[in-house]
């Protein structure tokens, strides 16, 4: 989720939109300090002074898409994306999605009892690798105010680039997809 825009935000605290350690994925009594890594990212300050003011409506996610199944074919499901964001198997820029292009498309695709694996395909240019986000959290609904049912680590999944400016990571299980019905991923 996004922290609120104004009003009171704390460093801890059980209010989603309220709680920097929250909006990082940790638990809320976890120590954090103004000064980590992590905190001077999300508040956009690299260094210097830095302000509870800095975090009003920051956001850890790079992307956030909603899927829904699209095509069920020889035990493979192809999802889509809906909302405002990406649009038929998906395209976003790199201004919500650090994923190496200006326009990359998109699609994930799962089968009914083995991995789920996610396409990238570069618009621009070839590039490659295996970066460009580091956590893949799956929601049920049509945002990431449902329930949290899976976190993929990038690191922790199988990369593959077959051909230049094609990346694929498969997961290690089906991210629990369904074969109709709506997920929200976040990619952090």
């Amino acid at each position: 989720m996004t922290l609120a825009a104004s009003g009171i935000i704390s460093i801890g605290g059980s209010t989603a939109t309220r709680s920097i350690n929250l909006e990082l994925g940790r638990s809320a009594t976890a120590t954090s300090n103004m000064g980590e890594t992590d905190l001077r990212t999300l508040a956009g300050v690299s260094s210097g002074a830095i302000s509870m003011d800095d975090f009003y409506g920051k956001s850890d996610n790079l992307w956030g898409v909603g899927i829904v199944a699209d095509t069920v074919v020889s035990g493979y499901v192809t999802y889509h994306g809906y909302g405002p964001g990406p649009t038929a198997h998906g395209s976003t820029t790199d201004t919500s999605c650090n994923l190496y292009s200006t326009t990359p498309t998109w699609y994930i695709r799962s089968t009914f009892t083995g991995p789920a694996l996610f396409y990238v395909q570069s618009t621009v240019g070839t590039p490659t690798g295996n970066a460009g986000w580091t956590t893949c959290k799956v929601y049920t609904g049509t945002s990431d105010s449902g329930t949290l049912i899976h976190t993929q680590a990038r690191t922790s999944a199988n990369y593959t680039s077959p051909v230049a400016g094609l990346r694929i990571w498969t997961f290690g299980d089906d991210l629990d997809l369904p074969t109709e019905g709506n997920r929200y991923l976040v990619f952090t």
